[in-house]
């Protein structure tokens, strides 16, 4: 150990930064060294939840995330896994929308502020626009860029969103110290299509009911808000399956526009509205946007102001079954540029889950994105990086006291 036991943080990000606030309070007289090679410190948190930052969910049932099961279940119920608590000792009061957590002051950058004001006055050393290269294990230390230290925590984020930083960089330090990466792909992003037809419906959103077919078969499903965009689809439902398709080439998606009644209910209802003498459009769009009304139509050869008493019984069932499967023929995931979290990473039969400490080298400490875990959209990234961040911080600041 050296003199003043000193600890590298690898990633100034929301799992890093948590680190560092337990290893504060666990061992004042620790060093504590942070790299980050963005120009500040939790540039990403900046994004998160569009400029409101969804810091955690209510509902952390283990249904919301994915990766080993039995490492998941130990981080969901260790002592760090009230994220509400942890950020009221900070000083910061939350709220809750449909179970989503948020900061009461609905900035991302309060979240920020709180974090960086537990370890403004610690004994903290912050290097920002400093990206490491090198990390070698020396015997009994660590060297980190040519300095050494007694213990490392490596939190530097997955591949996501390279704009903010994410960039992967981290794979290559754990895989250099024999650690093994799992497969790599995005998740929690939109998927693109070659449909051209699909540009006429940008911009729209639609609440429904989404079902993933892989090689066309249904492997999964998800209710909420569907977004168009020209050249593809996205929202939560979407974004929550997109870890689902991977290397598949055979990609679609089954959108139910009226899931909340069944095809023959919906039949029904359109023989019946189909009475009245006003256009077929006008019917449609009491049931969904104009826009895929209006494709619908088209898709079916029926052409504008076609008034609705003169459709066939077969124009009707057709149109019933189109709303209950709208079919988007996808061409593949947006890949990681549009991401907000990657699926893969660090082996978790690596790493202890009860501390966060590698099992191939005693005091190196890996957390957050970087592992091969990750959850739903609607806080649980988030809240995987503050548990697992503060798990390692609190059993690195242990440790550092021999």
């Amino acid at each position: 150990m050296l003199k003043q036991p000193k600890i590298a943080i690898i990633g100034g990000g929301a799992a890093g930064i948590a680190a560092v606030i337990e290893i504060c309070r666990t061992n004042q007289d620790v060093q504590t060294v942070i790299f980050e090679k963005n120009d500040k410190l939790l540039k990403k948190i900046l994004a998160t939840g569009n400029g409101r930052c969804n810091y955690s969910n209510e509902d952390l049932s283990p249904k919301h995330f994915y990766g080993d099961k039995d490492f998941l279940k130990s981080i969901l119920t260790s002592q760090f896994s009230d994220d509400e608590i942890f950020f009221r000792e900070l000083g910061m009061l939350t709220y809750s929308e449909d179970g989503r957590l948020y900061p009461k002051a609905q900035q991302a950058s309060a979240v920020r502020n709180i974090l960086l004001a537990g370890i403004r006055q610690k004994q903290v050393n912050i290097r920002t626009e400093c990206n490491v290269t090198s990390l070698k294990r020396e015997k009994d230390f660590f060297c980190v860029n040519g300095e050494m230290f007694d213990t490392v925590i490596i939190a530097g984020g997955g591949k996501a969103s390279p704009v903010h930083g994410s960039d992967g960089s981290c794979y290559a330090l754990a895989k250099s110290l024999g650690h093994t990466i799992t497969p790599l792909y995005p998740a929690l992003c939109g998927l693109s299509t070659n449909d051209k037809s699909l540009a006429s419906l940008k911009g729209v959103r639609a609440k429904g009911n989404a079902t993933l077919l892989l090689n066309n078969t249904a492997v999964a499903e998800e209710y909420g808000e569907i977004q168009f965009t020209d050249k593809g689809i996205s929202g939560i439902p979407v974004m929550n399956l997109s870890h689902l398709c991977k290397d598949c080439k055979d990609i679609s998606f089954k959108i139910d526009f009226c899931n909340e009644i069944c095809y023959e209910e919906l039949y029904r209802h359109l023989v019946y509205s189909a009475q009245s003498k006003v256009d077929t459009e006008t019917i449609l769009n009491g049931i969904v946007n104009n826009k895929p009304a209006f494709l619908i139509m088209k898709k079916l050869d029926i052409k504008p102001h076609t008034l609705a008493s003169s459709l066939t019984d077969n124009q009707i069932r057709a149109i019933a079954k189109l709303l209950k499967n709208f079919t988007v023929t996808c061409g593949g995931t947006k890949g990681f540029s549009t991401s907000q979290v990657t699926c893969g990473g660090i082996n978790t039969n690596e790493i202890d889950a009860k501390t966060m400490m590698s099992k191939l080298h005693k005091d190196l400490f890996f957390c957050g994105e970087i592992l091969d875990i990750h959850g739903d959209c609607g806080g649980y990234n988030l809240h995987l990086a503050w548990t697992t961040g503060r798990t390692a911080g609190t059993y690195a600041a242990k440790n550092s006291k021999g």
